[in-house]
């Protein structure tokens, strides 16, 4: 009896152990997802709840940076996005890094005219995102008003905006009404085509130029100078201002005017349509401003043509060449289901633009803007279809024309040039001035509200160049990346590309203490305010949690002494916080208390110490040359703390 139920307990042992193990046969390990990433201005949540709620082996990570150039050089040192969004791509540029996804689904998907114009050689590497209409936005409360009928033609156009500034409507305190949205380059370049839209781009002949300039058969010289006539005469007029146009940031705010009545009419698309109806409706509510009626209005023919309204894709999709099989055939089904109804509805949320190009997708009517939709019954809506960065490169030469650093004449060749050329990478300079040890990495906005090493590495040279104690470096003045390995000299501009010169003043500690509080009052913002300031010299804590304004907590020295607000510094900044572009339209971050060089406001308590006449990318550029044969190498020393991360 006992040697029997020994047996039976062996047995059920035996059972147990084999149960066991077939259980764990049975179980698997839970497989990793694959990773792939999207680098653009828009957040795209809406688009990876749906990715990842249809594909539950694709994990979609969104990092945000409004700066294209950014993607490009990641890309060209084999560390880029697996799904590239771009703007206006260059051509040769396309074929170097993208995959030819001719064989998808997708690439059948939008509507043909749009993807011939897209295609290389007949390939296709690139989706057409949901797109905007381009055309003005129009007070139309402020037209009434004035007792004046919408303009028929050019000519009308400008005298009613004459009429609206001489009665004072929609008059902001540059005394102008009229302005283009000019934040980007491609933006101020859609202008110009839309001017050339109803009396030639729109006609045979136009068509037949495009073709033959895509071919490079035609050029803009000889033809586009009467491109300039719609601005010149809005210039002559006084109701546009071109130096504010010619800016590379800070132009005219169209969208905060537009809400509050100071600005009677802008070019602009129907994202900013948009937005301006609903912010004009809350500021009405909130009773911050008088509620106004707006609506669209189309370009306008010197010729008694038929007006038109522009269209074009927010951006264009494609999948990196240089990615596993693994990652690409990850990304085209990505593709395929943003390239349905619900894609597409996804990326509309997202991205805050209400046209699909999809060929089979039933547009929203509430989503075209009044005054639209009678030309997209009648057929007069234009496909901007430009090759390669073209209008790019016409929207950065007018700035130039509005700066008097060039002839429209020369403006027209450069473009030639550009184009024919097949891409502008001869401009870029190749010359090896240094070398960093590892990344130093702009992402995430990580420059406008936090230390990074990017950020202690650019404020130490300016310390170094300038020959003060302490330096501060507002992070919207940094645009991209240092990558490990070799420094070229165009590498310097890209970071640091805007023309601001650095200066030295000196200041009391309050003055100091108070510059440091306005870099806080933007950086728990959504989309944080270039004012954050990376420093060189001292340590400061802050509490992001707390109200813009009493954000800061305390400043030390590099000495490890407090600082004291009575005592005199000298202070590296640019003379673009000092108010040398103005302060107005956003100009100068509101450092008004480093104020020297506006009048119109008034003079903080500072000292001119000197002029460097050296900007950001000078500065790095005289760093890499003093320490050539060292390799950057900096590191995160706690010289900004933010208290609300460790609650």
């Amino acid at each position: 009896m006992i040697r029997s139920a020994a047996r039976r307990i062996m047995g059920m042992v035996t059972a147990i152990l084999l149960l066991s193990a077939l259980s764990g046969c049975s179980r698997q390990e839970p497989e990793e997802k694959v990773v792939i990433r999207i680098l653009y201005s828009n957040n795209f949540k809406r688009v990876e709840e749906l990715v990842e709620s249809v594909y539950d082996d694709i994990d979609l990570q969104i990092e945000i940076s409004p700066y294209s150039s950014e993607q490009l050089r990641r890309l060209d040192r084999g560390v880029g996005p697996e799904l590239v969004i771009s703007p206006q791509p260059d051509s040769n540029l396309v074929k170097k890094y993208l995959l030819d996804i001719s064989d998808t689904k997708a690439s059948a998907a939008y509507d043909g005219t749009i993807m011939n114009a897209l295609k290389l050689e007949g390939k296709t590497y690139l989706l057409p995102l949901p797109g905007v209409y381009s055309g003005y936005i129009v007070n139309e409360t402020l037209f009434e008003r004035a007792g004046l009928a919408m303009p028929a033609n050019n000519t009308e156009l400008v005298s009613a905006l004459a009429e609206l500034k001489e009665k004072g409507l929609g008059l902001g305190e540059d005394n102008i009404n009229f302005s283009i949205m000019s934040d980007y380059n491609t933006s101020v370049g859609m202008f110009y085509v839309g001017y050339m839209v109803p009396d030639f781009l729109g006609t045979v002949e136009g068509m037949k130029w495009l073709a033959d300039f895509t071919d490079k058969k035609a050029a803009f010289t000889g033809v586009w100078e009467k491109s300039f006539a719609l601005s010149d005469a809005l210039v002559e007029a006084g109701v546009m201002d071109p130096a504010a146009i010619s800016l590379q940031r800070n132009s005219i705010l169209c969208h905060q005017r537009l809400v509050k009545g100071t600005l009677a009419a802008a070019f602009g698309d129907s994202a900013l349509y948009y937005e301006c109806v609903a912010d004009n409706r809350k500021a009405a509510e909130e009773g911050t401003a008088e509620a106004y009626t707006y609506r669209m209005y189309p370009l306008l023919s010197d010729e008694g043509n038929e007006p038109w309204f522009l269209f074009s894709p927010s951006a264009l999709l494609g999948v990196n060449k240089a990615i596993s099989e693994e990652k690409q055939n990850a990304c085209r089904r990505i593709l395929e289901l943003l390239s349905t109804p619900e894609g597409q509805e996804a990326l509309m949320e997202d991205m805050g633009t209400g046209m699909s190009c999809l060929t089979d997708y039933r547009q929203r009517e509430d989503l075209i803007p009044y005054g639209v939709e009678e030309y997209v019954e009648s057929g007069y809506i234009y496909n901007v279809l430009f090759p390669s960065k073209t209008v790019e490169y016409l929207g950065g030469y007018v700035r130039k024309v509005m700066n008097e650093k060039c002839t429209v004449e020369e403006a027209l060749q450069a473009i030639d040039r550009l184009y024919c050329g097949g891409t502008d990478e001869s401009s870029y300079d190749f010359s090896v001035i240094g070398t960093v040890s590892r990344d130093l990495l702009l992402e995430n906005f990580n420059v406008r509200f936090m230390e990074t090493e990017l950020g202690n590495f650019i404020a130490d040279c300016v310390a170094e160049a300038s020959g003060a104690s302490i330096a501060v470096v507002n992070g919207g003045g940094i645009r991209a990346s240092f990558y490990q390995g070799v420094v070229y000299g165009g590498d310097v501009a890209v970071v640091c590309p805007f023309d601001n010169q650095v200066i030295v003043l000196e200041m009391d500690g309050q003055t100091l203490w108070d510059m440091l509080e306005n870099g806080l009052s933007t950086c728990t913002e959504e989309f944080p305010g270039g004012r954050f300031l990376q420093v060189s010299g001292l340590k400061y804590i802050f509490d992001s949690s707390k109200p813009a304004g009493n954000r800061l907590v305390s400043v030390t020295l590099s000495d490890g002494k407090a600082l004291d607000r009575n005592a005199s510094y000298q202070v590296a900044v640019t003379d673009y916080m000092a108010g040398a572009r103005s302060y107005a339209e956003g100009n100068g971050d509101g450092y008004t208390m480093l104020n020297f060089y506006d009048d119109s406001v008034p003079k903080g308590s500072v000292t001119l110490i000197k002029e460097t006449g050296m900007l950001y990318r000078d500065a790095l550029a005289l760093y890499f040359e003093r320490h050539r044969d060292t390799a950057v190498d900096v590191q995160l020393e706690g010289r900004i703390t933010d208290l609300a991360q460790g609650k």
